[in-house]
């Protein structure tokens, strides 16, 4: 008998445990990770925010949300546009993990109300981020988050660090002539298409919830004209970071083809900055060596 209970208690492959007396294999539960795991969930009140990105890089000085150009700064502090009665469609727990968030802080009341941003987490500074990039192959100059806001940066209880982002949560500085919203029909899209390749093992930014509201925005789906009002809604996303190649192009210099230069043109402070942040927060590994400003630059 004392063999029998030495081999059921020792028998395990992976999250698996052998049971010598029904010679079958069962879910092998560990109860310190368990344990472990309980203790390191938040509430939506006590998640570790550390917003270094808001700390450590320069942030507009216009308070006045108003679409422009944004130069010498990454960030424009921006506070969410409410939404009328939002209503949780999906939510992934397995992302939501990632923050610390049990499933018994989604089934709060007021769960939607705070992953909207109808109400701000504590500790929490919404901000839009200012970034360049490329469309249809020409430089397009500043883009930047012109339906998206950065919430902050959370260290959940396994010392890990995840930025969270809301999408559709209203107009910024970077919206040029859109209304900073988002739709049901393109969320789910997102939502779905970002969980899915995740579990299919592309890395990606991972989606928490999809919030929709009885807010309604106009939309032309098939671009004929023939507009239709859809539901405003809102998607949390979750990554390590959401610093781009983009980011670093708010420094460009006149671009050959297009004539265009990035809002915080020739700023190479700026750049020094975002370098070392970059470097110092997601790629330690790497060792800069002393250099030349000019070689840096070029």
């Amino acid at each position: 008998m004392r063999i029998i209970t030495f081999l059921r208690s020792n028998i395990t492959r992976g999250c698996l445990k052998f049971d010598i007396l029904s010679c079958k294999w069962f879910p092998s539960i560990n109860r310190s990770l368990i344990t472990r795991a309980q203790c390191s969930m938040a509430t939506l009140e006590t998640l570790k925010f550390d917003n270094r990105a808001l700390k450590r890089l320069p942030i507009d000085k216009e308070e006045k949300n108003y679409v422009r150009s944004v130069a010498g700064a990454c960030f424009s502090r921006i506070s969410p546009t409410p939404l009328k009665n939002p209503t949780l469609v999906a939510h992934s727990q397995s992302a939501l993990n990632l923050l610390g968030l049990p499933p018994s802080e989604v089934a709060r009341p007021d769960f939607a109300e705070y992953l909207c941003g109808n109400r701000i987490l504590p500790g929490s500074e919404p901000a839009a981020h200012c970034y360049c990039g490329h469309q249809f192959g020409y430089f397009s100059g500043q883009l930047g988050d012109g339906c998206a806001l950065y919430l902050g940066e959370i260290e959940n209880g396994r010392g890990e660090r995840w930025e969270l982002q809301v999408k559709g949560s209203g107009k910024t500085p970077y919206s040029r002539h859109a209304d900073g919203r988002k739709v049901l029909r393109s969320s789910i899209r997102e939502f779905l298409c970002s969980e899915a390749m995740h579990y299919l093992g592309t890395p990606t930014t991972r989606a928490g919830t999809c919030i929709t509201s009885d807010d309604y925005v106009t939309r032309d789906v098939f671009y004929t004209g023939n507009s239709i009002r859809e539901r405003a809604t809102v998607i949390s996303r979750i990554a390590p970071t959401f610093l781009r190649f983009g980011s670093f192009e708010i420094m460009k210099t006149m671009d050959d083809m297009t004539g265009r230069v990035g809002p915080s043109v020739g700023r190479v402070d700026i750049l020094h900055q975002l370098l070392d942040y970059t470097t110092q927060c997601y790629y330690p590994e790497v060792v800069i060596l002393p250099m030349d400003s000019s070689v840096l630059v070029s």
